[in-house]
């Protein structure tokens, strides 16, 4: 099955100890069940520390310090799992981040989320519409007929993405909204819904941006990914208010 991404996808970076909201502060990050028999395999001062700073219930998570920090963040704000281990050995949830996927019957769409700040400024500063090129194949994904109402519903995202009318970084805020929420509508069907909700997120982000500088507009969309994009309850309940 082919895989597709924005073509800014391919330009981010992590930006590690330059970050000034790391992922790694204030989420309880979940380890994979593959990796986790990889890090109980681990010896050394690593492997004693992955041992005693993962819980395993109910699922197995990092264990998070003072200030809500990963245990493996150094004062540098760099990963330590990296430094000693290689990217090799994140789990599956830092290595994605901040990466979301569409699936549909006969692609996958990968996107990056805008709760990160790197993400949100490649996104908003990008200088043309929304590009998604293929970027792999994955041979364990086998493509199959897309039906009559994905079809439409991927056309109706198209032409969504078409009609923006706003201009610069607003209209990439716009794209990205419809790119990332639409899709949702494969499973639950609230198409309606979810228009409704791009343009309430949209005009959330803008008001408090009201119209300051493009890093302004950048932050407020970090914020409102990362406090409403990543809560399932807040989410809903812009997708349902009246």
């Amino acid at each position: 099955m082919k895989v597709y991404a924005p073509d800014y996808c391919a330009d981010f970076r992590c930006i590690a100890g330059s970050c000034r909201h790391s992922c790694c502060v204030g989420w309880e990050i979940d380890v994979d069940p593959e990796t986790m028999k990889r890090y109980q395999a681990m010896d050394g001062a690593l492997g004693e520390k992955l041992k005693r700073c993962i819980a395993s219930e109910p699922v197995p998570h990092f264990i998070l310090s003072a200030g809500e920090r990963c245990p493996f963040l150094t004062e540098q704000n760099l990963c330590e799992i990296i430094l000693r281990a290689g990217e090799d050995a994140l789990c599956q949830i830092c290595a994605d981040h901040p990466r979301f996927r569409n699936y549909w019957s006969d692609r996958i769409e990968i996107g990056l989320g805008m709760a990160c700040e790197e993400a949100a400024r490649l996104i908003l500063t990008s200088p043309h519409p929304l590009r998604l090129v293929p970027v792999s194949v994955e041979a364990d994904e086998q493509p199959e007929v897309p039906s009559e109402e994905e079809s439409a519903l991927l056309r109706f995202r198209d032409q969504l993405l078409s009609s923006v009318s706003e201009t610069g970084p607003l209209a990439r805020l716009r794209e990205y909204l419809i790119y990332r929420h639409l899709a949702d509508a494969l499973y639950d069907g609230r198409i309606a819904e979810r228009v409704r909700l791009v343009d309430r997120a949209f005009a959330r982000i803008t008001a408090a941006w009201n119209g300051k500088t493009v890093s302004d507009l950048i932050e407020q969309a970090r914020l409102f990914s990362n406090e409403v994009e990543y809560d399932d309850e807040k989410l809903e309940q812009l997708l349902t208010e009246a």
